[in-house]
């Protein structure tokens, strides 16, 4: 039997399926069965006279994407490579060998290894540089080929091939993969001694346990009020939100709702139960931006409806439709929207949107670019308030926005000076990571001697010139016009920059957000002053 034959069998098969399943709830005729027969009759054309030989699981993967292009952006095909993939990001742990990694300047960096994962029992350390996988080169290795590289089943060896800068050594390691943990909440620390700090990059399948485990600890360094930062959070899954949003809310407090076109199972309430570890009344304040979406949006649309929590930052994305996944025989699968979120109080969530390819492609960039929030927050009327840090400036926005816009509008808007364009060059071409890079590389450094010291190294690691003389060097290198104005007004923010990305290379992600926090996050600057005003 033929690709083509078996593709064309599948999908009469499939739609036939739907067509009786159709016929028996609704007792209707005609119409979409004509549909159906349409498409197939396109595929039998296509099959037998088109000029060349076709591929026919492409030309069906192809048909089932553009039928979910003519819906709604969030509705989505996935291939059956795509779905194992996705799986293991979402459900909390994949096999491999447990590293977070960057790619600066076509080098493989090692960011961390994962706590007792296999290549931190393999002597794997931070800033490691790995220059082969398997005895194949790993210089400029795309992320994706990394992680295909890398990932594989439990109980497999990976054989690599890593230099170790500070002692200018090449070893050869093998490593037998295993099960490994994701983790969502990229970095908890205490701000001062009665402030908590906690930063969660996604909800996963174990986002809440992290949570709470991560509030644990907080409590007991004598947290008293938290600031939850959720930026760049794009969502995942809704009971993880549910879950931890039910921590500060009373019992019977309502979460998040949801209403479908034909009700039942995906028409559901979500509300708070008893015994949450954070519902007495200390004070609490959310971190949004532009990029938080789904999930995120849930949390802090249930916190503030319930006046439970303050939100900082700006207009989320405003993503508030429900997929539900359907598994096809072949592996892949149909990520269909079935239902719509509404906060507590009956806001949407979901902005507008076009259906279409080009309407998507519209929605996502309008999303990435925060043109509709900027567009309500210019006619909105919002009134500025006093903030006292310079570069940004706040603005309580007009009560109507909180029920006519799509996305979680903040209680403060805060608005960041705008980026120059030397300095998004600078972080676009990589230019920050490779001034670490060279920094951590350079024998001379005093980076050297804080290895092993992260509050050491906040607290007292500074050289200045030499970054500055490693960032004129690789614009000199990249053909970047080293802009003198631009520089001088934002030399503290950048050299900042040099050293969180320093400390991301030495110590992980929380440390660099760590670093970011102590000197150059305004955010999180305004929402620690606020959050100790409001408390006094």
């Amino acid at each position: 039997m033929s690709r083509i034959f078996q593709a064309l069998l599948i999908v009469a098969i499939l739609f036939f399926g739907i067509w009786i399943g159709y016929m028996v709830r609704t007792d209707a005729s005609g119409p979409v069965f004509g549909q159906q027969k349409k498409m197939l009759e396109v595929m039998g054309m296509i099959s037998a006279l088109y000029v060349d030989e076709v591929d026919g699981q492409a030309v069906v993967d192809s048909g089932i994407e553009g039928m979910t292009q003519a819906l709604d952006p969030h509705t989505t095909y996935l291939k059956a490579d795509q779905v194992g993939f996705s799986n293991s990001e979402f459900q909390g742990n994949f096999e491999g060998i447990g590293i977070e990694f960057d790619i600066v300047h076509d080098t493989l960096l090692v960011v961390t290894p994962f706590a007792g994962g296999p290549s931190e029992s393999a002597g794997v350390m931070a800033g490691d540089r790995i220059i082969a996988i398997d005895t194949l080169s790993a210089v400029g290795l795309s992320p994706m080929d990394v992680l295909n590289r890398l990932r594989g089943k439990k109980g497999s060896i990976v054989t690599l091939r890593i230099y170790r800068p500070y002692t200018s050594k090449t070893f050869t390691v093998d490593i037998v993969r295993d099960k490994i943990p994701t983790y969502s909440v990229d970095a908890f620390f205490m701000l001062d001694q009665v402030t908590g700090y906690i930063r969660m990059s996604r909800f996963v399948a174990t986002t809440a346990s992290e949570f709470r485990n991560a509030m644990g600890e907080l409590l007991g360094l004598g947290m008293q009020r938290l600031i939850i930062d959720i930026r760049g959070n794009p969502g995942g899954y809704l009971d993880q939100a549910v879950e931890i949003a039910d921590e500060f809310l009373q019992e019977g407090k309502m979460i998040v709702y949801t209403k479908s076109r034909n009700g039942g199972p995906d028409e559901m309430q979500y509300r708070a139960k008893s015994g949450g570890v954070f519902e007495e009344e200390r004070k609490v304040m959310v971190l949004v931006d532009r990029g938080s979406a789904s999930a995120a949006e849930i949390l802090a649309g249930a916190l503030q409806d319930n006046g439970r929590a303050m939100i900082a930052g700006e207009l989320t994305f405003g993503k508030g439709l429900v997929q539900r996944q359907f598994d096809l025989d072949d592996g892949s699968a149909l990520r269909l929207t079935v239902a719509r979120y509404f906060t507590p109080s009956g806001r949407r969530i979901q902005r507008d949107f076009s259906p279409g390819s080009e309407g998507r492609e519209e929605y996502y960039q309008e999303g990435a670019e925060g043109r509709e929030g900027e567009k309500l927050f210019k006619e909105s009327g919002s009134l500025e308030v006093e903030s006292g840090i310079e570069g940004i400036t706040v603005y309580r926005p007009s009560p109507d926005l909180f029920t006519t816009s799509g996305g979680i509008v903040p209680d403060f808007w805060i608005v960041e000076r705008a980026v120059d364009d030397f300095y998004s060059r600078l972080m676009t071409q990589g230019v920050f990571d490779e001034a670490a890079l060279n920094v951590i590389d350079d024998p001379s450094s005093s980076v050297r001697r804080f290895s092993e010291d992260l509050q050491g190294f906040i607290t007292e690691y500074s050289e200045d010139e030499k970054t500055e003389q490693y960032l004129r060097e690789i614009c000199k290198e990249k053909d970047i016009a080293f802009d003198e104005a631009v520089f001088g007004r934002e030399k503290k923010d950048i050299l900042t920059i040099v050293k969180s990305r320093i400390a991301r290379q030495l110590f992980g992600i929380e440390a660099q957000i760590r670093v970011l926090a102590e000197e150059s996050d305004k955010m999180l600057q305004f929402a620690r002053d606020y959050i100790r005003r409001d408390a006094a």
